[in-house]
């Protein structure tokens, strides 16, 4: 029998590559300890690029009824009875919209808002009924840049008007400046701590560029192998690094943590 050890955790998890297969979207290879986590009532808290309405599909799925943050750390929804309680990180969807648009023909840039649920889900590898609720947004917006030389050349720009960009695992994601994930769960994790009195060790595990500031400010940091059996370049003192990839290796990885 699994043992669990004494600590107060939050575990807060990217999807797309990391508890989600790269190819599948499948989380089967990570049964094992979503199960243990459910049975030892431990928060696992989604923190992803994807949008509040995939998640609660998913949250469904996997019956977890956790806070989530969604769209690069934009927005944090709290579970408030048939509701969510929704705190703000980031700018609306529509100012975000209107600084894509001045340059969609300058930089040849194609983004979710002009893409057919059809092409999205060639993209993503998403079936038509999730790629519609990906194109459901409420703050970021990912895109695709014909010539990526160009690039930085358009992040300066974003910066000049209160935005930013960063690369996720197949799109780039047009944020506000200076939302992550870090700030949003070291937010969440405050309310927990405030609300139930206790202090609660931090878990992060993520595979991409977007999940490095999440895995800076956690206590304890895992880095998922890529679907290439690669790494990105990350590290950090007593950085995890598992030996599988995708959601076997978060499986792996929250065990040697967690079990004796």
């Amino acid at each position: 029998m699994l043992q669990t050890k004494t600590e107060n955790y939050l575990i807060f998890t990217d999807l797309d590559g990391t508890l989600l297969d790269h190819y599948t979207y499948s989380t089967d290879e990570a049964k094992e300890m979503l199960e243990y986590l459910k049975s030892n009532n431990i928060p696992l808290i989604i923190v992803t690029s994807k949008t509040k309405q995939e998640i609660l599909k998913l949250r469904k799925k996997l019956q977890i009824d956790y806070p989530f943050i969604v769209e690069n750390g934009a927005g944090i929804f709290l579970p408030d009875g048939k509701s969510f309680e929704q705190i703000n990180m980031g700018k609306t969807y529509s100012e975000t919209l209107c600084f894509l648009n001045q340059y969609r023909e300058t930089f040849n840039i194609k983004s979710f808002f002009d893409m057919s649920v059809n092409v999205i889900s060639s993209l993503t590898g998403l079936d038509i009924e999730n790629s519609t609720l990906a194109k459901k947004r409420d703050f970021c917006e990912p895109f695709i840049i014909e010539d990526e030389s160009k690039i930085e050349d358009l992040r300066q720009l974003s910066l000049k008007e209160g935005f930013d960009i960063i690369k996720g695992g197949r799109f780039y994601h047009l944020i506000t400046q200076g939302q992550d994930k870090a700030h949003a769960i070291l937010k969440l994790q405050k309310i927990y701590e405030e609300k139930f009195n206790k202090k609660y060790k931090t878990i992060a595990l993520g595979d991409g560029e977007n999940d490095k500031t999440m895995l800076d400010v956690s206590d304890i940091s895992v880095l998922i192998r890529k679907f290439d059996g690669t790494f990105i370049d990350y590290d950090k003192k007593n950085l995890v690094k598992t030996q599988s990839i995708g959601p076997r290796g978060w499986n792996e990885a929250l065990k040697g943590i967690l079990c004796k």
